[in-house]
């Protein structure tokens, strides 16, 4: 899988080369050119990028609103889209802004907390240690898709599956045989892989993976087809991405 084009947008006063730091494994994807839409063309920032042998070209404009943001990764043919958003203004980005931009968008959508990667260790990269969130769906089997499409730049996979209802025995053994099978593909891929089966609310029990693992990402399908589906499944990922301490990668 190729990542050639990075539309990375933010509300912050100016961006932070942090971050870039931690995406430059993406270079092994075949990553270009980032475009910054943001208030400012920060001039140091394009220089360490260009060290790095990645150009960044900056698209005039101040507020990044949802329908700017998909409009310019449409013109821009991005790869993947990146929102930096500013933690004072978390509440009011989220309730609005990150709901649109994760309904709407047809890119996978990868969405940072300033000063909450949740990596540790600087040295640590974005992909060192991924939660895959799954129940199978086929917006879940396209993120495991994506993920095995990554596979030059991930470390370590940890594939979580979260039960909401009292299972029997033989539900157990079964979820076991279905996650494993994921789990036996990674091992195929040559990634290190392993699966867990938690119980409890979604939501709460991925965002309590991430943190049993020392994650640096999690990573989620989304697929909204009305107001039913968003509530059974859509609004677990909104509340991973609210909860979260870590980015959360959301592939549409």
């Amino acid at each position: 899988m190729e990542i050639k084009k990075l539309l990375y947008a933010t509300n912050l006063r100016e961006p932070t080369y942090d971050l870039f730091e931690s995406l430059l494994d993406i270079k092994k994807t075949g990553l270009e050119r980032i475009i910054l839409l943001s208030e400012k063309d920060p001039e140091e920032l394009r220089r360490r990028l260009s060290n790095e042998g990645v150009n960044l070209r900056t698209v005039e404009g101040s507020t990044p609103l949802p329908p700017r943001i998909l409009e310019t990764a449409d013109r821009e043919h991005a790869s993947l889209i990146v929102a930096q958003l500013n933690r004072e203004k978390r509440r009011l980005f989220r309730g609005g802004m990150v709901r649109d931009l994760i309904r709407n968008t047809r890119y996978p959508l990868l969405l940072v907390q300033e000063n909450d990667t949740g990596r540790g260790s600087p040295t640590r990269g974005l992909f060192d240690s991924v939660i895959l969130a799954t129940n199978w769906s086929d917006s879940a089997n396209k993120a495991f898709l994506y993920i095995i499409g990554l596979k030059e730049i991930v470390g370590v996979l940890d594939i979580v599956y979260v039960m909401n209802e009292k299972p029997t025995v033989k539900d157990i053994r079964q979820l076991k045989e279905r996650i494993e099978e994921l789990r036996r593909i990674c091992l195929e891929e040559h990634m290190d892989a392993e699966s867990h089966i938690y119980a409890g609310r979604t939501a709460a029990e991925i965002v309590l993976a991430s943190k049993d693992y020392d994650a640096t990402l999690i990573v989620m399908g989304y697929n909204s087809k009305g107001p039913v589906q968003e509530i059974l499944s859509g609004s677990a990922c909104f509340r991973v991405v609210e909860e979260s301490s870590v980015p959360v990668l959301i592939i549409p």
